[in-house]
């Protein structure tokens, strides 16, 4: 097989990713869009608790097609939808991706990528209660937040925990 490490890795992880967003491509079909309501909604609500602790009162509507997040007050707004792919399932695909095709033991990459899947999601609940309560108090630079800023604090974290297997849990 391929004795250079990177190769090996280029050619496992190129393999996986192209998988992954066939896959991707069609699971809300395949599953009916149960799978991309449950993660939002379960988005949804772990972000209430971070709203709660910046001292807002969440709101989570599911009536709709819609999961939509929203402070109570007197806020004239529409909240924040979350959906695909604001749900974090890409994100979450990608990491496990590049863990599983980089050098190290399963032993650490069974442990590794769940703790680092738990961190992204954490991590989206702020994103998503910090957005809400954009959107309630200054709904002009909710775009600007939510494309921009949250994109580079997301993908920061992903490196950041991509740099740290690298360093710490690979064979060098």
């Amino acid at each position: 097989m391929l004795k250079n490490p990177f190769l090996k890795f280029i050619l496992i992880f190129s393999i996986l990713v192209v998988l992954w967003f066939s896959f991707y491509e069609n699971i809300y079909s395949l599953f009916d869009g149960n799978i991309q309501r449950s993660i939002s909604i379960s988005l949804a609500n772990h972000s209430t608790f971070f709203t709660k602790i910046f001292g807002y009162t969440p709101i989570v509507d599911t009536s709709t097609d819609f999961v939509i997040t929203s402070v109570e007050g007197n806020y004239i707004n529409h909240g924040v939808w979350i959906g695909e792919p604001c749900n974090g399932l890409k994100v979450f695909g990608l990491f496990s991706i590049f863990i599983i095709a980089f050098q190290g033991k399963w032993i650490h990459k069974l442990w590794y990528i769940p703790l680092g899947i738990f961190i992204l999601h954490i991590a989206n609940a702020i994103r998503i209660a910090i957005l809400t309560i954009i959107s309630a108090e200054n709904p002009s630079i909710l775009d600007f937040n939510h494309n921009i800023t949250f994109q580079v604090v997301v993908y920061s974290i992903v490196f950041g925990l991509w740099y740290l297997w690298v360093n710490k849990f690979s064979k060098k």
